[in-house]
């Protein structure tokens, strides 16, 4: 069974230096969200409905305000696991997106 594999243009981070990355101060129309909270929020929903996660990689760029992730589900089907590709930014260049395969 393969996984699914982050290409990225700068190393790959776990969830704790995830969390470490700085998040911008807001403005009075926009509120950054952590990178990491948005994994957490993730992962949590994704355990309320009894699926795991295997394996997660994740990399942001070298300003820190795109993150880029890929994580790799166990949904207790023998010989299927899915995965979630997800993306979001600090700076309004792109919007919060999930993709799952």
């Amino acid at each position: 069974m393969s996984e699914a594999t982050l290409i990225a243009s700068t190393a790959k981070l776990t969830r704790p230096q995830l969390a470490d990355v700085p998040t911008p101060l807001g403005t009075a129309t926009h509120r950054p969200v952590p990178h990491a909270e948005i994994v957490e929020a993730l992962v949590e929903t994704l355990s309320f409905r009894h699926i795991g996660v295997v394996t997660e990689e994740y990399a942001v760029s070298k300003d820190g305000m795109k993150m880029f992730g890929v994580l790799d589900l166990d949904t207790g089907m023998p010989g299927c696991r899915f995965s979630i590709g997800v993306r979001t930014s600090h700076d309004r260049s792109m919007r919060l997106a999930a993709v799952v395969g």
